[in-house]
């Protein structure tokens, strides 16, 4: 609801400042020497907070309220052998309740508050996630043969098996192997994270472990970068190489079968290192250069929030639960009513 800030009470606890607890109250008191003022602190997800909404918002208290206060806070000295007993935060904060405060917020971290103002007054455990590699399947690149040479190669035995297309890198080459390696670990990063949930309803993450998961995002597109950094001559060795190797895997039926592209533009027949220059001449044309391959090279990830018709589905809470079996709770997500900053009393579910 943003009534406080868990950092706040962390820097209280450091500076070694006396913390205590009283469940449930929302009334604010701040004494200074002999004076006091009474106030209340808006919950920012209710109320907007800055410059433009500045008002009152204390009371001064007498001289006997504040005397008041401190006697229900910090009681006068008991008789001996008794323990002082506030009437106001009776147990001290422990480090076990600050711990399960700060798990609780990093397994449901509370949302950006303007924003959740203008959406919503519920909190998803989960959220809709797509994640996109595009460009990294190097080996998987192939080339359309020139209709001409397909055509001259077609009364060949060993020929009639090559397909039309060509790969244009080796799937043993040392850049399709490491594309490869950066692509297991975008498998990876999405069988350790991401649950999909089946029949079109798409693929969900725990809200509370975005921040890991952006960061390994992070982690990979750095690895992409670098890959693409010093790939681009090595690639484009490859692809001579590969051009070079298919030229004389292609001449041999080319002297049986001469092109007949080629022949119109010769007299008599052509000689083998004419045949050579022409079968490059054509790959080259067909073949890319190295740079219009890796310039796909990108992971994307597109989080998208989750409704509350969507999350209030019986069947898809149902698929939530079973995509997270070993998460404990009954909805993937926790709603609670809150007065809208137009001063309305009715809920946004009413």
């Amino acid at each position: 609801m943003g009534y406080g800030d868990f950092d706040a009470v962390s820097l209280l606890i450091e500076g070694d400042v006396d913390v205590r607890v009283e469940a449930g109250l929302r009334a604010c008191v701040l004494v200074c020497d002999d004076v006091g003022y009474a106030f209340f602190t808006p919950p920012m997800l209710v109320e907007t907070q800055d410059d433009q909404h500045v008002g009152p918002n204390a009371l001064a208290m007498h001289p006997a309220q504040v005397q008041a206060v401190l006697d229900a806070i910090f009681p006068p000295t008991p008789p001996v052998g008794q323990p002082p007993a506030p009437q106001v935060g009776k147990e001290q904060l422990t480090s076990s309740q600050m711990q399960q405060v700060k798990e609780s917020l990093d397994a449901n971290p509370p949302q950006k508050f303007d924003l959740a103002r203008k959406v919503n007054v519920f909190n998803a455990f989960i959220e809709f996630v797509e994640l996109r590699l595009t460009g990294l399947h190097i080996a998987r690149h192939t080339v359309q043969l020139p209709r001409d040479l397909v055509l001259a190669l077609s009364d060949d035995a060993t020929a009639k098996r090559l397909l039309t297309t060509f790969k244009l890198v080796s799937d043993e080459s040392k850049v399709a192997k490491e594309a490869v390696e950066v692509d297991q670990r975008v498998r990876t990063l999405r069988e350790r994270y991401i649950r999909s949930l089946g029949d079109g309803l798409g693929s969900v993450i725990l809200r509370s472990k975005r921040q890991e998961f952006a960061a390994e995002v992070k982690s990979i597109r750095g690895a992409i970068e670098k890959f693409q950094a010093k790939v681009l001559e090595r690639l484009d060795k490859e692809l001579s190489d590969s051009r070079k190797k298919l030229v004389e895997g292609l001449l041999p039926a080319a002297k049986k079968s001469i092109p007949p592209a080629l022949q119109a533009q010769v007299s008599g027949r052509p000689t083998v290192e004419v045949l050579r220059r022409y079968l490059d001449d054509e790959l080259t044309r067909v073949f890319p250069e190295a740079r219009a391959l890796i310039g796909e090279m990108k992971l994307e990830w597109v989080p998208k929030g989750v409704t509350y018709e969507t999350l209030s589905n019986p069947e898809f809470q149902e698929r939530v639960r079973a995509a997270f079996p070993y998460e404990n709770w009954d909805k993937p997500f926790r709603e609670f009513e809150a007065v809208p900053a137009d001063g309305r009393t009715s809920s946004l579910f009413d």
